[in-house]
C-alpha cells in the first residue's frame, strides 16, 4: 500500500515525532512511505537515515503569503500525482488545508487528516480565530477520515456540521523500553527542565516568570529549556531584564533531550495552547512530576494531584505555587513522578497507536 504523509515544517515537534513514528512503523510492515514537508528539517533527516523517500517542499511555510501558498499546492499536487497514493495522510493546518484539496483534486481515494491541536484555539484575536476555524471546517469537509488526538480535539470537530461521523480519536504514543533509571537529587537545588519549541504557544515567558517569584522565595533552583525557535530573542531578553541569567540555561534544540530529562527533578510546561503534547509523555517514562496547564489534551494526561499538578493557562503565580510544592515535598514529587509512569504506559503506547491508525487505514 502506498502512504503519501504531508506536514508542513520539517522541525522536531511532536507532530514530526508522530510522522516519523508512523512512517518508519508503516515501512517495516511493507508498506510504500513517502514523507512531503517544508525544508531539510531533522524530520527529513531521521527518516532518510532510516531509508524513507522524502520530498522537500521549499514554498512550504508556517507564515501565511498568497503566492507561496499557490507554489505549495501546485508542489503538492504534482507530489500526490507522481506517488500516486492510495492513503494521503495530512498533518498541520497549512499542510492539510492545501493537501486535501489537492488530494481531492487529484482523485485520491482516501484522505486522512490529524488534528495536532485545533488552531482556531491559539491565542489570537476573534479575526484569525474565525479564519482558522472556517479553514478547518473546509478541511474537514474535504478529507475522508479525521484523526484527534485528545477527547478535546474530538469534541470541539465534531461540534462541526458534517464531520461527526469521520472523526476518531487515536492518543499518540511512544516506545517504553529501555527507560533509564531515575538519577536521585545530589544536592539541595531543585532542576527544572522544559522541553518546547520557543514559540508563543507555549507560554515560556510565563514559566519564567514563575521561576523569577520562587527566586523571590528563596528556592535553590536552576531551570533548563531545550528547544529552538522564533520567540528566542524575546525569552532571552527577558532573562537578562529579571536578571535569571544564573539560573535559565537555553540549550537551543538538543535531539536527544528527552533521553537525558530523568537527570532533572521536575518537568515544566506552561503551555497556552496545545494537542496533547509528546514531552509529557516522554517526562512520564522519566518518572518525572509535572507542572503544566489545563489547555487543549494535557488534562487528558495529567489529572490534577494525581499524575501531575495543573493550573490554568497564563496563571504565573500558581505556576510558582505548584512548583513550589514540589520543590518542597519530595516525596510527594516522587508519587506524582509514578503515578504519571503508570498511566501513561498504560494509556499512550506506541503500539497502541500504530493498531488504532492502522484502523482508521482500513488496514484491520
Amino acid at each position: 500500500m502506498k502512504i503519501l504523509y504531508v506536514i508542513t515544517k520539517s522541525n522536531w515537534g511532536g507532530a514530526q515525532k508522530y510522522v516519523y513514528d508512523l512512517a518508519v512503523s508503516f515501512s517495516g510492515k511493507g508498506h510504500d512511505i513517502t514523507v512531503a514537508s517544508g525544508g531539510r528539517g531533522e524530520l527529513m533527516e531521521r527518516l532518510t537515515e532510516a531509508n524513507i523517500k522524502t520530498i522537500s517542499i521549499p514554498s512550504m511555510v508556517r507564515n501565511l503569503g498568497l503566492v507561496r501558498e499557490i507554489k505549495a499546492f501546485i508542489s503538492i499536487y504534482k507530489i500526490i500525482k507522481e506517488v500516486k497514493p492510495e492513503i494521503l495522510h495530512l498533518n498541520s493546518a497549512k499542510a492539510s488545508a492545501l493537501g486535501a484539496f489537492a488530494g481531492r483534486l487529484a482523485g485520491t481515494k482516501s484522505i486522512v487528516f490529524t488534528i495536532h491541536g485545533a488552531p482556531f484555539r491559539e491565542d489570537r484575536n476573534i479575526g484569525i480565530k474565525l479564519f482558522y476555524y472556517l479553514g478547518t471546517w473546509a478541511t474537514c469537509l474535504l478529507v475522508h477520515k479525521i484523526i484527534t488526538i485528545s477527547k478535546q480535539d474530538e469534541h470541539d470537530i465534531c461540534s462541526m456540521w458534517f464531520t461527526k461521523k469521520k472523526v476518531t480519536t487515536v492518543y499518540p504514543g511512544i516506545p517504553y523500553k529501555e527507560i533509564p533509571e531515575r538519577i536521585t537529587p545530589r544536592t539541595r537545588t531543585t532542576h527544572i527542565v522544559t522541553i518546547a519549541e520557543l514559540h508563543k504557544n507555549k507560554g515560556l515567558l510565563y514559566g519564567l516568570s514563575a521561576i523569577s517569584k520562587l527566586l523571590g522565595d528563596y528556592m535553590n533552583i536552576t531551570y533548563s529549556i531545550f528547544g529552538e525557535g522564533e520567540d528566542r530573542q524575546k525569552i532571552e531578553q527577558y532573562i537578562k531584564m529579571k536578571r535569571l541569567e544564573d539560573i535559565v540555561t537555553l540549550h537551543g534544540h538538543v535531539s536527544d533531550a528527552a533521553l537525558r530529562i530523568h537527570e532533572y527533578d521536575i518537568f515544566l510546561l506552561p503551555s497556552i495552547k496545545e494537542g496533547l503534547p509528546y514531552t509529557l509523555l516522554e517526562a512520564g517514562r522519566a518518572m518525572l512530576p509535572v507542572v503544566t496547564t489545563t489547555t487543549g489534551g494535557i488534562p487528558e494526561i495529567i489529572r490534577h494531584e494525581q499524575t501531575g499538578l495543573l493550573v490554568q493557562p497564563k496563571d504565573d503565580d500558581h505556576l510558582k505555587e505548584e512548583l513550589k510544592k514540589l520543590i518542597q515535598d519530595r516525596n510527594y514529587a516522587k508519587k506524582l513522578g509514578q503515578n504519571l509512569h503508570a498511566h501513561v504506559v498504560q494509556q499512550f503506547s506506541q503500539s497502541k497507536m500504530l493498531v488504532e491508525t492502522a484502523k482508521v487505514y482500513g488496514f484491520i
